[in-house]
């Protein structure tokens, strides 16, 4: 028995897209043996091309396009999918939500496809959940980087002030500066004026 659709416009129309691909392989022999159209419309009245559809295979990661091909294209359940992908584990979730995921990007790829924007833009990265280092270290931690970082700034405020007093001892004992030499008098031999010193003595 089929399941019921949603009473979300949205997740109705969702839905919707992947019962047609469920079926996909029988429309197309339908449309190849009957003549049929390749258009779908849906009991609310949207077009549906099928030869749209698949636009966005090629852009799905790849645990997304395994877990979509699996269960949106050949049909199997979820427990089949996972005994496929990830027979180790023992829950079905994670395979279901990868299809649901690839499901949904198909959905907009073909969405964007219509309205002429192609190829669509990249999603924006999801934001992290994770809180910032600060927000969860633990008290104790906290408390020895701050004791660490009073010890870095006493250490730094001793150092400056051991610089201080380096440099006025410096000022204080500065090197005497060299007197400058009498200058050469000019036109008169050295000899010439030790002898008239001679002379006057």
């Amino acid at each position: 028995m089929a399941r019921r659709l949603p009473n979300n416009p949205s997740k109705r129309r969702v839905q919707y897209f992947k019962r047609i691909f469920q079926h996909l392989e029988h429309w197309h022999a339908l449309m190849e043996d009957r003549g049929m159209s390749d258009v779908i419309t849906t009991p609310e009245g949207e077009d549906i091309f099928l030869g749209d559809l698949m636009r966005g295979l090629p852009l799905l990661p790849q645990r997304q396009r395994e877990a979509f091909e699996l269960i949106c294209l050949k049909g199997f359940t979820e427990t089949a999918a996972r005994d496929v992908l990830s027979p180790a584990s023992k829950s079905s979730t994670p395979i279901q939500q990868a299809a649901d995921s690839g499901l949904a990007r198909m959905v907009a790829a073909y969405d964007s496809y219509q309205a002429g924007i192609w190829p669509p833009p990249l999603p924006l990265p999801a934001k992290s959940k994770r809180r910032s280092l600060m927000t969860v270290l633990h008290p104790l931690v906290r408390r020895g980087l701050e004791q660490t970082r009073k010890e870095i700034l006493t250490q730094l405020e001793s150092h400056q002030q051991a610089l201080a007093q380096v440099d006025a001892l410096l000022q204080q004992h500065q090197a005497p500066t060299q007197p400058a030499p009498n200058p050469r008098p000019e036109g008169r031999d050295l000899k010439e004026m030790a002898r008239e010193l001679a002379s006057a003595g």
